[in-house]
């Protein structure tokens, strides 16, 4: 499980409660006046942020800084970047912007991305009455591993690519003190790295956002090339438009859609599909939320970098590929301890009102009941039922 990115702050907070009602587990309430983030229920999906106007509610990574404490270091550049290029020239000065920021080397994992989707393509192959979920995408296994965790056994346990490169780097660079930084284009993969989170599990040492970096990397635009050879087959899996139509896999984007999909996997409906591909940005990586522009212009971006040099998708082992250490059953439960305690909400909520008005400070009056439950609240706390108490 990752740490969770988001940040809440006081001093900018103008308590709409926007960011409460946007959140798609509970992790943000209300108390004392001011946002409470719980980091165990957080996913950082980055709808908070989005939908707080006044930035009471931020995300953020490493900063540029922490190159200095590196002999050398090296830069991974994420697949859906190159969606912002109108031209091989545009791939090859971006390289070299980026690079002039302080690296020593900029790296792509185009071929990590294409080998993990052919391998994702041939395990679904042997699914029958049931579908094998195929996702890089860090919000889709923290949701699924706190909402979902029957389908646990359903997703595919491959490493997220940025790790596979990192992992790379280190055998290839000897350095005494080699630094990895990951450029992120979504709120989520922030969080996978050593710092400033603390993620000892991860092999990148820090992850920086490419809003905070975008100032600099276009003064440097235009001043210089580095050569860029990128997997057609890799760029294709960060865009859903250019992902190869199959019969039997299912491929959406967007938070609302996906999680939909879930609800439907979980109770077998879509079994058909033999591996459901799964998003939380639209338009998929392009949209990431931390990129600029317009995803919706940059759906033609494989054909407008049709001149650059191409190889083919990496040939790893694939316990280099495969991992277990991301997708963790959190409720550990029984059945009969879910059904007890389910009762025991249900009870509570019947004497709520029912408004989901969020007074109370929690965002539904089910998460306020299951806060009763766990002796967190009592009815006292819901402002409604007590308004002539108030008064």
């Amino acid at each position: 499980m990752s740490k969770s990115v988001i940040a809440y702050t006081l001093e900018h907070c103008v308590r709409c409660m926007k960011c409460l009602h946007a959140c798609p587990t509970g992790a943000i309430s209300m108390a004392d006046n001011r946002i409470h983030i719980d980091k165990q229920d957080c996913i950082n999906c980055g709808r908070c942020v989005r939908a707080c106007h006044s930035k009471g509610v931020v995300s953020h990574g490493s900063t540029l800084e922490d190159i200095k404490n590196y002999d050398y270091t090296v830069c991974i550049v994420p697949t859906g970047l190159f969606s912002r290029c109108q031209s091989a020239q545009d791939a090859e000065e971006l390289f070299y912007a980026i690079k002039q920021l302080g690296f020593d080397e900029v790296v792509d994992h185009t071929d990590i991305d294409a080998q993990l989707a052919i391998e994702a393509s041939l395990i679904s192959e042997s699914a029958k009455d049931f579908n094998f979920i195929e996702s890089f995408c860090p919000v889709v296994n923290e949701l699924i591993s706190k909402k979902y965790s029957i389908l646990g056994e359903n997703v595919l346990q491959l490493q997220y690519p940025s790790e596979i490169c990192a992992k790379q780097i280190r055998r290839r660079v000897k350095a005494k003190h080699l630094g990895i930084f990951n450029l992120c284009e979504c709120e989520a993969n922030l969080a996978l790295a050593k710092y400033p989170y603390g993620n000892e599990m991860y092999e990148v040492d820090h992850a920086l956002s490419l809003t905070d970096l975008f100032p600099r990397i276009r003064e440097n635009l235009h001043k210089g090339r580095e050569p860029v050879s990128l997997c057609v087959e890799g760029l294709q899996t960060c865009a859903v438009q250019s992902r190869p139509q199959k019969a039997d896999v299912l491929v959406a984007d967007g938070f609302e859609k996906i999680s939909e999909i879930l609800d439907e996997s979980e109770f077998g409906i879509l079994n058909q599909y033999h591996l459901l591909s799964l998003y939380s940005c639209y338009n998929g990586c392009i949209g990431g939320h931390l990129l600029w522009g317009s995803t919706y212009l940059v759906n033609e971006f494989i054909d407008k970098l049709k001149d650059l040099p191409k190889k083919g998708p990496s040939d790893l082992p694939f316990d280099e590929l495969f991992s277990d250490a991301y997708l963790k059953n959190e409720d550990t439960r029984t059945f009969a301890e879910k059904m007890n305690a389910f009762q025991k909400v249900n009870a509570i909520l019947e004497e709520l009102p029912g408004y989901d008005c969020g007074a109370c400070g929690k965002q539904t009056c089910r998460s306020m009941a299951e806060e009763i439950v766990n002796g967190n609240r009592s009815l006292k706390s819901c402002r409604i039922l007590n308004k002539g108490a108030e008064e």
